[in-house]
């Protein structure tokens, strides 16, 4: 038994390093649909309900909608939902690399829920991943002083990061919940919010969030559209929550990180940004809270 706990752990670490890494792509269809006309959440938006067409009926398909885990689906699709497009929107309306730290306090935030909803141990290898992180992130995006909240866009990434944390949470607390239906009712929720801010940007902001655009004009965009929203973005959404399911939330926290350290290296290597040492170094740091947390906390 023990053995297999284990290696149901090990998959779950991998669906989840490796979903994350995939989201560091993202970076790259994304400017394409931005540069053919269908900016920010006009994009996202498009690409969750791409999502959504195969999620619900995959989930109705799996039997995983049962109305005694609604009220918790909802609970957790919301706080995910939001997280991602929060996310998004403190991209447009801050500072990146301002706002990339303050969503990647993440693990931290995940330490605290796991501790006060679930009485999950920490260990002294938990705590020394969660502080190795935290300085290879301050690295990675250049060091320099300690990034603080200073205007709506970081407020909306510090409560990103806290509902995707609170959402791993639950997710390996609540694990009867079905990993499709999970992500089903989470794109849903994106796809309503995405819509609902980019309108909302658009009348307080059309210079950040231009006005949606018209369909017909955008009908070269379908098929990549929705091969995006089904292949990487549903995709690696699912793999990461069942992956969350048989792992810490700390854990999950930690190896979402992948995603930073991946974005990063491929707009180096793809995008011709220039990359210092200092960020190189923090990268490395990151890789090596991973491996104190992973290895360190399964050696009591």
């Amino acid at each position: 038994m023990a053995n297999s706990n284990s290696s149901q752990a090990l998959r779950g670490s991998l669906s989840v390093f490796f979903g994350a890494s995939l989201w560091g792509l993202f970076w790259i269809p994304l400017r394409y649909f931005d540069e053919a006309g269908l900016e920010t959440m006009w994009s996202v938006s498009a690409a969750n309900a791409a999502a959504v067409l195969v999620a619900v009926p995959v989930a109705i398909w799996a039997g995983e909608f049962k109305r005694e885990h609604l009220k918790w689906l909802l609970i957790l699709g919301a706080g995910m939902g939001a997280a991602n497009i929060l996310y998004l929107a403190g991209l447009i309306l801050s500072d990146v690399i301002r706002v990339t730290f303050l969503f990647y306090l993440l693990p931290i935030w995940a330490t605290i829920f796991s501790k006060l909803l679930f009485n999950e141990p920490l260990g002294r290898a938990r705590i020394l991943a969660v502080i190795i992180a935290f300085v290879g992130i301050w690295f990675l995006l250049g060091g320099g002083s300690w990034p603080v909240p200073e205007n709506l866009g970081d407020v909306f990434a510090i409560f990103s990061g806290m509902a995707w944390a609170f959402g791993l949470t639950m997710i390996r607390g609540k694990n009867d919940l079905g990993s499709f239906a999970t992500t089903a009712i989470h794109h849903i929720f994106a796809l309503i919010f995405g819509l609902a801010l980019g309108f909302v940007l658009f009348n307080v902001s059309p210079d950040l969030q231009p006005a949606f655009p018209t369909l017909s004009d955008k009908a070269h965009l379908m098929l990549p559209v929705f091969a995006f929203g089904v292949f990487m973005l549903w995709a690696t959404m699912a793999g990461q929550i069942w992956g969350a399911k048989h792992i810490a939330a700390t854990t999950a926290a930690l190896l979402t990180m992948s995603e930073i350290l991946v974005a990063t290296a491929s707009a180096t290597l793809i995008g011709n940004e220039t990359l210092p040492l200092i960020s190189w170094f923090g990268g490395g740091l990151i890789i090596v809270a991973i491996f104190v947390d992973v290895y360190g906390s399964s050696n009591g």
